[in-house]
């Protein structure tokens, strides 16, 4: 018996867009298994955005009983604390998800398959958007049931705050990702301390004025700044700044492109010297 000269074709499993929706199904569909089949993992989700909120809660009610005057802070340290945890939650996400994979070693597998480097990314932030939106409406829930304090009175602006932090979120999340692929498992631990080091900068609870200058300049340069300002200029009754979330939109479409590009040469250089491969516990 002979073989044929050529093989037979493949078969035709659909349209380039259908491939691509069913790739990210698929890595979405992973960690959804890996959620519903571990409580531990459901627990800690919700856990750390309900008791940030309780805690700030009670210290704003506690100065709102000491100082008659104080409702504006109350005001804005909940709202500060609400949307800080949208910022929070989404870049300890993006960073979760790729540990995940290190941990159970399938992220050289992952890059083997068809999964395109851009899928993986797509995939990754979809996930951690969906991901901290579970884990924050709880904490709103707990804010609205112990302190009588509505997210949703903040009005039409909250839709617009909560993607430009949320976008935040995803580029400085990919920017740690990045700084694990270049230097592997080793700065495991830088990577968890940077996911708190932009909180102070941004001033979620305070005027950036508070700030040295020094750290002014630095705390200018990010979006988020400009979104927690926004915010708590409503929460004191001034006329809204649609100019700060124009320059925290822009801010965040030149570090999105740059984190992007950091993100590609980081798994380039893991690529040629094998790092994906050796990355584990």
């Amino acid at each position: 018996m002979t073989l044929p000269a050529t093989a037979p074709p493949l078969p035709d499993l659909g349209r380039p867009a259908v491939l691509l929706l069913r790739r990210l199904w698929g890595l979405m569909l992973r960690h959804v298994y890996l959620h519903l089949g571990s409580w531990p993992r459901l627990i800690e989700m919700l856990y750390w955005p309900i008791v940030n909120m309780s805690m700030w809660g009670f210290v704003s009610l506690y100065l709102v009983r000491q100082f008659s005057n104080a409702t504006i802070v109350f005001d804005t340290m909940l709202g500060g604390v609400l949307l800080s945890e949208v910022f929070l939650r989404t870049s300890t996400t993006v960073l979760m998800l790729y540990l995940e994979e290190v941990w159970s070693r399938n992220l050289g597998h992952l890059f083997a398959s068809p999964l395109r480097l851009i899928e993986y990314v797509v995939g990754l932030l979809g996930l951690s958007l969906l991901r901290a939106a579970i884990s924050i409406v709880p904490a709103v829930v707990v804010a609205k049931i112990l302190f009588g304090y509505s997210l949703l009175s903040i009005g039409w602006p909250l839709v617009s705050f909560v993607i430009l932090l949320a976008v935040n979120g995803c580029w400085y999340g990919l920017l740690i990702v990045s700084m694990l692929i270049r230097f592997g498992m080793a700065a495991e631990w830088l990577a968890w301390m940077f996911t708190w080091l932009l909180l102070p900068l941004i001033a979620p609870y305070y005027p950036v004025a508070i700030l040295p200058e020094w750290l002014q300049a630095i705390s200018w340069a990010l979006p988020a700044t400009y979104v927690f300002e926004c915010m708590k200029a409503l929460a004191a009754g001034h006329p809204f700044e649609s100019g700060y979330l124009l320059k925290a939109l822009v801010l965040n479409i030149f570090y999105m492109i740059g984190a992007g590009v950091i993100f590609y040469r980081a798994y380039q250089d893991a690529r040629r010297r094998g790092g994906l491969l050796q990355m584990g516990e």
